[in-house]
């Protein structure tokens, strides 16, 4: 096989590796109650961000690509994993006073549009988010 061979076969590889067709999509404004999705967001200037008073009607999180924002706190994803259903995310999180640190997070995945955050140690707890159409 040529150099340039080789060298195709390296890249198609790794784009397999590293991209999953299946992979679940998380983009998009998260709440716990669909039906607040305009008293938990709100959309300025293009930019979507959760209204003063989201934690009253249940809360959420918007994310997008690599970062994830809730009321309080900012995270960023440093590592992903999907495996049966449950989608595993490495974060560092940090609020406008304190970082965080390292944290894991864990999504069980009930369709396109339905995720619940689940503690492995802990079954019996977990928190279901829908994801708001806008």
């Amino acid at each position: 096989m040529s150099s340039l061979g080789k060298g195709m076969l390296f890249v198609a590889v790794g784009t397999m590796i590293g991209f999953s067709a299946n992979a679940f999509d998380l983009d998009g404004a998260w709440t716990a109650d669909s039906s607040n999705c305009a008293k938990v967001f709100v959309t300025k200037n293009n930019k979507m961000s959760m209204t003063r008073n989201s934690d009253v009607y249940g809360g959420g999180f918007i994310a997008r690509g690599d970062d994830i924002r809730g009321q309080a706190r900012t995270c960023k994803i440093m590592n992903r994993k999907e495996d049966g259903g449950v989608l595993t995310l490495i974060v560092n999180c940090s609020t406008e006073i304190a970082v965080l640190g390292r944290q894991q997070l864990s999504l069980k995945i009930d369709g396109d549009d339905r995720v619940t955050r689940i503690f492995p140690a802990y079954p019996e707890m977990g928190t279901s988010y829908y994801r708001c159409k806008f």
